[in-house]
């Protein structure tokens, strides 16, 4: 018989060719194979390694985490790429809120299963426990809860009152609902599984040209699970470089550029996710979020609400239209409220700063923040604008700002040279900020030349007996 050093080596560099969702489809075989009794002598050893691998591969880092939460976020691993981080305006079938995972888990340990979680729970919190072991713990799980969870939710389906308790148990109303959805990932576990695999793991547009096997298939999958059209959408969603190919997708499947067309067809859930995720960028972008995410969240919201103008006409279909244009409405009214402050906040923020008792310049944070997102959301109007009811107020704060960060920064560089040793510091904390802003607005070249002057006036000027000999 081989080594097992030998053979375990083997079976590894095997299984790092695969991708993960192939060692994924492998597990399943072998787990199968084994619970039908299989003799083979080298199952136990490859089902080993795969295990590993997927430990591996799932993104979780078991031993850096609590012991406690394991279970739970293996339990909830089928469905990572259908969830989303932030809350829509609306429940969007297919998409599940994260938030809405520990109200599920909760529910479930408390009212639908609670002696199979508690002894999976109990099992998991040993020390001798391996982290393979919890995977194969989640697994079992899964499989355990899903008819009593489908039980449960059937039945609130046909109860009112039933609907109302169970509701009220799992935290709301969005949390029922993404309990719905969870449990048609489960249950359709098997071929949303094959679906990821066959896929790659990024989707262009390319791949969604007629003919291409990526669209084949999708619409193979989708014509062949008609009422879980949602969770192929959300896998697709996850799997695109761009969301707004999505469009490109239904108007594909549907056979039609016409909205009107694509949202009678049975294809209309890809296009509906794209609207959800329009929503979803103007949701971070009105939301409390670092100037860089804001940036990010204006990209993308542009990038799809461009496409959506230029190639589809959504007055074809009223409800679609109604949401984008509520989008358009409140990220519209967020950056016209922050380039109105924003001329004011740079004035405020380009003098000299007094010193704290240590003698350390003091700068408001807050203001220095607000002041670089007026900026940087002018800049981002350049190209935005058309899309969003702002370009009267974007001309105006971009004549504003010229005036006043040439004129200021130009004020800050002439005293700076004047500025004695103790005041010296502040200056040039003051002089760096204009300059910072001064390389955003204007350009790299004009920032440079501010640097120059900058230099300039720190070199000591000789005094009138230096010149005279």
């Amino acid at each position: 018989m081989p080594d097992r050093h030998y053979l375990t080596a083997k079976i590894r560099s095997y299984l790092q060719a695969l991708s993960p969702r192939a060692i994924h489809t492998l597990l399943r075989g072998l787990e199968g194979a084994r619970a039908r009794g299989s003799d083979d002598p080298h199952l136990d050893l490859i089902l080993d390694a795969c295990l590993s691998a997927v430990r591996r591969d799932t993104g979780i880092v078991l031993d850096a985490a609590p012991r406690e939460s394991w279970l739970q976020r293996l339990f909830f691993a089928p469905v990572e790429d259908m969830l989303v981080g932030e809350t829509l305006p609306a429940k969007e079938r297919g998409r599940i809120a994260r938030a809405s995972l520990p109200l599920i888990w909760t529910w479930i340990s408390r009212d639908v299963a609670p002696d199979r979680v508690a002894q999976a729970v109990e099992r998991c919190r040993r020390l001798e426990t391996e982290p393979d072991e919890v995977i194969e713990l989640a697994v079992s799980l899964r499989r355990n809860v899903l008819l009593p969870m489908e039980k449960a939710l059937a039945e609130a389906r046909a109860d009112d009152r039933v609907h109302q308790k169970t509701s009220m148990l799992l935290g709301g109303e969005r949390a029922l609902r993404d309990a719905e959805d969870l449990v048609a990932a489960f249950r359709e576990g098997g071929w949303l599984e094959a679906l990821r695999e066959s896929l790659p793991e990024r989707l262009t547009e390319w791949d969604f040209k007629p003919g291409s096997p990526a669209l084949i298939r999708i619409k193979a999958v989708t014509d062949r699970h008609p009422d879980e059209r949602a969770l192929v959408a959300s896998v697709v969603l996850n799997r695109v470089e761009a969301p707004e190919s999505m469009l490109s997708l239904a108007a594909a499947l549907a056979g039609s550029m016409s909205i009107r067309k694509i949202a009678e067809s049975r294809y209309a859930v890809f296009a509906e996710m794209v609207l959800s995720e329009v929503e979803r960028q103007a949701g971070i972008a009105c939301g409390d979020c670092s100037n860089l995410k804001l940036s990010s969240a204006i990209d993308a919201y542009t990038r799809i609400v461009k496409m959506l103008d230029r190639q589809f006409d959504l007055t074809e279909k009223p409800a679609w239209h109604k949401r984008v244009a509520e989008t358009r409405r409140i990220l519209s009214n967020l950056i016209a409220r922050d380039l109105e402050l924003a001329t004011g906040n740079i004035r405020r923020l380009l003098v000299v700063p007094t010193l704290d008792a240590d003698g350390e310049p003091q700068i408001d944070g807050a203001l220095l923040d607000g002041a670089h997102r007026g900026v940087m959301l002018v800049g981002k109007m350049r190209d935005a604008a058309e899309n969003l009811a702002v370009n009267e107020i974007t001309a105006r704060t971009r004549q504003a700002l010229d005036q006043s960060l040439e004129i200021k920064t130009r004020a800050l560089l002439s005293a700076l040279a004047e500025a004695g040793e103790a005041t010296r510091k502040a200056h040039l904390v003051a002089v760096d900020i204009a300059i910072e802003l001064c390389e955003a607005f204007y350009g790299k070249d004009y920032a440079d030349q501010l640097r120059r002057s900058r230099k300039a006036a720190l070199t000591p000027k000789p005094d009138a007996r230096q010149i005279a000999s």
